[in-house]
């Protein structure tokens, strides 16, 4: 086993192994993998997963007989177990959205504010920056005046600008290097496809659910059709008991 953590379909899979374990079934592990695929599928009520699964057994089982007791125990474990899975799963990957950093706003805006040359100029400045190419000299200020201080009454309108200049240039600079990053930040999104996590066939996967579904489909009908004869028998056997009833009422009230 690789030291690779455990997702949740392994889980899910695991305890379904597990479950049946414990009633002395021995399934394959490519059924039980197809129950769990079953289990998780949506837009299924809970009663269909369990009689889905139910019926699932009863196909890989020999002889299709379930164990008497502790089957029903078993199913809904297995069901509480994915929901339980499931919401690990959405509170982990809520937790991770909050930890992922956001680029800030203003970024975009102020790339969006330069020319094409202006672009390609702060491109030029950062990398040569980077590589200390460039120490802030004279050649880079375009307030710098050769042979000395400023005139007189500029030296603040100076700094000022200078301070405009640096925030501007630091703006840019952020802006540059982010958008540098964009690429790599989107191929960090997570993929949440189950298929893709347990490398599985969708066709194999697809077939697995339709019989589970008919599955749970014929067994749902089976119960119906017991149900009914189970019904008709108790209304026979009233109407045999009341029949008698009267019969030996008649005897009674012929012998008085």
């Amino acid at each position: 086993m690789s030291g690779d953590a455990e997702s949740s379909a392994q889980a899910l899979e695991r305890f379904i192994t597990a479950q049946l374990e414990g009633l002395s079934l021995v399934v394959p592990s490519d059924d039980v993998e197809m129950m769990a695929r079953f289990v998780e599928e949506d837009g299924m009520e809970r009663e269909e997963k369990v009689e889905g699964v139910r019926g699932m057994l009863e196909g890989v089982v020999e002889g299709g007989e379930l164990p008497a007791t502790g089957v029903d125990e078993a199913l809904d474990g297995i069901v509480d177990e994915f929901e339980r899975l499931k919401a690990a799963d959405e509170a982990a990957a809520e937790a991770a959205r909050e930890r992922t950093p956001t680029p800030p706003p203003d970024t975009a805006a102020v790339l969006a504010s330069m020319t094409e040359e202006e672009l390609k100029a702060a491109r030029k400045a950062a990398l040569l920056r980077q590589y200390a190419y460039v120490e802030g000299g004279p050649e880079e200020d375009p307030l710098a005046r050769p042979g000395g201080a400023p005139p007189r009454g500029a030296a603040a309108q100076e700094s000022e600008e200078k301070k405009k200049a640096e925030e501007r240039r630091r703006l840019v600079e952020e802006a540059l290097r982010l958008d540098g990053r964009k690429k790599k930040y989107k191929k960090q999104q997570t993929i949440t496809d189950p298929l893709q996590w347990e490398n599985l066939n969708k066709d194999k996967v697809n077939a697995a659910n339709q019989m589970a579904r008919e599955a749970a489909k014929k067994t749902a009908n089976d119960k119906k059709d017991r149900d009914r004869l189970a019904l008709e028998k108790q209304r026979a056997d009233q109407a045999k008991a009341k029949a008698d009833k009267q019969k030996k009422a008649q005897k009674q009230e012929r012998r008085a």
